[in-house]
């Protein structure tokens, strides 16, 4: 009989996580395991991606919910109040000021999902795919029935505010405690000690062979510019650091370096790095190519790949990059040093604009490569073995 694995993500959408998630099916034996993906928002560009042995269940409960999870309590308890609903208002009252104090939010999702039932089928496993995540780990710890439960980080949680209360209850749940990168785990057992015990790296898996085949059958630049292209993917977003690299644009331009630099992605940082592009005087060297769901045509076809995140965990793009020949730059976030290590034309530089465009310029000199240290390893077994230790 195939053992049962779920795992639970926020939605479908093109991001770093999910596109971790599509590479770690590539590895689980289907012959052995039978696959069920929740999904709190059933949506998202690479639903179609997702195998057709996937099983997908829509976690309907946080339907109703949502807004009350992300609104500022106030609002939601002032809402409660106009329409007259004075017991579930004063009962977020109350709650919101005892989380607060003692700076977990676990209660406040007890009494919010206290008339959710169980989810109705058991697993073998179930995995949190995308932690720290209220929502998810939430569910997973309290809803999910599975004698085996994971975490999964993907970021530096150091960079974000999280809930260290909520996260030391309910990851004293799982078993295991999956982390991308070495640098990213380090900051985390710093920030849980108590918790160190249970977590492992557990880096992200690409796979280099359908990565190239899809560079050859993607769209690519289609504007004849003869000079250097520069090429960053990601959502845009403040994170992600794409206006630092528009200020870096305005640099090497002025040194004389006849460059255009493209960015795939959206965000809610376009209309801000439209404006600062149009600010320095170069957007006709700003090319925005929105969101690509197949992105590896232009990764191919750039001169430098540069990825100018100010937060990563261990950044995915990153390393689809590495699967092609041209030189890469990435600023110091988490994990940039692990996946550039053995990159003879690859550069790691600190996170100011002047420190980018001295990387850049000093990557323009170097050679294309045949590429060696593509993240081709897979840490598969260290999941799958959890199941056989019962």
């Amino acid at each position: 009989m195939k053992k049962k694995i779920f795992f639970l993500l926020l939605s479908m959408d093109i991001g770093g996580v999910e596109k971790s998630f599509l590479g770690l099916l590539t590895t689980i034996p289907q012959s052995k395991y039978e696959i069920h993906l929740g999904l709190i928002h059933k949506k998202g560009k690479l639903l179609k991606l997702l195998p057709s042995y996937i099983q997908i269940h829509k976690i309907d409960c946080y339907d109703k919910y949502w807004r009350l999870i992300n609104d500022p309590p106030l609002l939601s308890i002032k809402n409660f109040f106009k329409k007259g609903n004075i017991l579930e208002g004063t009962i977020l009252f109350i709650l919101y000021f005892y989380c607060k104090i003692i700076n977990n939010r676990y209660y406040f999702y007890k009494w919010l999902l206290k008339n959710e039932s169980i989810f109705h089928e058991k697993f073998d496993i179930a995995i949190a795919f995308a932690g720290p995540s209220q929502a998810i780990d939430y569910y997973i710890c309290e809803k999910i029935k599975a004698p085996i439960k994971c975490g999964w980080i993907h970021f530096d949680v150091t960079k974000f505010g999280i809930d260290k209360g909520m996260t030391n209850q309910l990851y004293k749940k799982y078993r295991k405690i999956f982390i991308v990168s070495e640098t990213a785990k380090q900051k985390f057992d710093n920030l849980f000690p108590k918790l160190k015990e249970k977590t492992e790296v557990f880096y992200n898996i690409v796979n280099p062979q359908q990565i190239k085949e899809l560079a050859e059958i993607g769209p690519t630049f289609d504007d004849n510019f003869q000079g250097k292209r520069i090429l960053t993917v990601g959502r845009l977003s403040a994170e992600k650091g794409q206006n630092i690299a528009i200020q870096a644009l305005k640099n090497i331009i002025e040194k004389g370096f006849d460059v255009k630099w493209y960015f795939i992605g959206d965000g809610k940082l376009k209309e801000e790095c439209k404006a600062l592009a149009k600010q320095l005087g170069i957007s006709d060297k700003v090319v925005f190519l929105g969101t690509q769901t197949n992105p590896y045509g232009f990764m191919k076809d750039c001169n430098i790949y540069m990825q100018p995140s100010r937060h990563e965990g261990f950044c995915i793009t990153l390393a689809e990059a590495l699967c092609f020949n041209n030189p890469i730059v990435a600023t110091n976030f988490t994990g940039a040093k692990e996946q550039l290590s053995s990159r003879r034309n690859g550069i790691v530089t600190d996170m100011s604009a002047s420190d980018i465009t001295d990387g850049i310029i000093s990557a323009l000199d170097m050679p294309t490569i045949t590429p060696t240290n593509c993240n081709t390893q897979t840490d598969i077994d260290k999941l799958l073995s959890l199941m056989t230790i019962e």
